[in-house]
């Protein structure tokens, strides 16, 4: 006789958050917030690097390697100018060690690569890091072959707390129980219909989100700071996208719609926060996705200079049936060797 497992069961596997605080040049390692949680005493100064100073209880190897992640989020946030920090390996136990370098973070002169930590999706991803990438088998939409989607995983999937804008970013996969009625609001502004052109009835966005669920394609998200939902965003594979003609889709790019409904949470500063982590999370998503494409209305100058601001380049315009817009892309290489987060 096997168990059985719920949702919930295998979610008890994931490993605790890992917050660290960095007071002068002492960086503190916290499991799920708790004082006393902390796990990692560290050190950090930009002419040493990170030194660890004491695990504060026993830890597994893998938890070595993911509180050693959660300071270096410390240290290069507070050296946004540093590509790389030195690490003293001393204390870590050699299955951490490895852990570190197989995942490229750390190089065989012990230098650890802020491109390739950003890359590291454990700090960030609600989802167990055991989760393999799916497999690749291929399918068939309309007349694009692409690869099989895995379902997206509902409730809450990317946490990014952005200490320079001061709150906690998180997205969540958009549902129809909760996000109706404000999603409906949100169109209805005469500010963010000029753009998306979808004002209507409740029943009219009610089949308009049921319609983006049902699609596979696509995953429909809600932005929040703080828990309060500020946005709407929908992510998409663009191979099977209409955007695939013009943007010469490969296999994993991916493709954003974006739209802030909460005025609360308009302006550079709160782009600056919810826009490099949505693009952080899609390639977080799958290490094979290697370019964001986006379409922005051509004279949407606001939107296109935020675009270009957080590492996207203008590449053409183009005619949709419904409007003229502008191919925008960032790849994953400049996103990361950007520093944009």
């Amino acid at each position: 006789m096997h168990a059985e497992f719920t949702r919930d069961d295998i979610d008890v596997f994931k490993p605790p958050s890992l917050a660290a605080y960095l007071e002068g040049d002492a960086i503190a390692v916290v499991e799920d917030g708790r004082a006393e949680g902390i796990v990692l005493q560290a050190r950090w100064t930009r002419e040493d690097g990170l030194r660890i100073v004491e695990w504060c209880k026993g830890i597994s190897p893998l938890g070595q390697r993911r509180a050693v992640l959660a300071a270096l989020r410390a240290a290069f946030g507070a050296s946004r100018d540093s590509k790389s920090i030195v690490l003293d390996t001393g204390k870590l136990h050699p299955d951490a060690l490895d852990g570190l370098r197989y995942g490229g973070v750390l190089t065989a002169q012990n230098v650890c690569m802020r491109d390739a930590w950003a890359q590291q999706p454990d700090l960030w991803l609600t989802r167990a890091v055991s989760i393999p990438v799916t497999a690749l088998s291929y399918a068939m939409t309309d007349s694009a072959r692409h690869p099989r989607r895995a379902p997206y995983r509902d409730g809450v999937v990317y946490v990014r707390d952005v200490p320079e804008f001061g709150h906690r970013f998180t997205l969540r996969t958009a549902s129809v129980a909760q996000d109706l009625e404000r999603l409906h609001a949100w169109m209805n502004e005469a500010r963010v219909n000029a753009f998306w052109n979808e004002a209507g009835t409740l029943d009219a966005h009610r089949a308009y989100l049921e319609r983006v669920l049902s699609t596979p394609h696509m995953h429909p998200l809600v932005g929040a700071f703080d828990d309060e939902p500020f946005g709407y965003f929908e992510a998409y594979w663009a191979k099977e996208d209409r955007i695939a003609p013009f943007a010469a889709s490969t296999d994993f790019d991916r493709g954003l719609h974006m739209l802030v409904g909460d005025t609360r949470w308009r302006g550079a500063e709160c782009v600056a926060a919810w826009l490099p982590s949505l693009v952080h999370y899609l390639f977080l998503d799958d290490p094979r996705t290697q370019a964001v494409v986006c379409e922005p209305r051509y004279d949407n100058a606001r939107m296109i200079d935020y675009l270009k601001r957080h590492g996207f380049s203008s590449i053409a315009p183009f005619d949709f049936p419904h409007k003229r817009a502008l191919l925008m892309r960032v790849i994953r290489e400049a996103f990361f060797d950007g520093r944009h987060l």
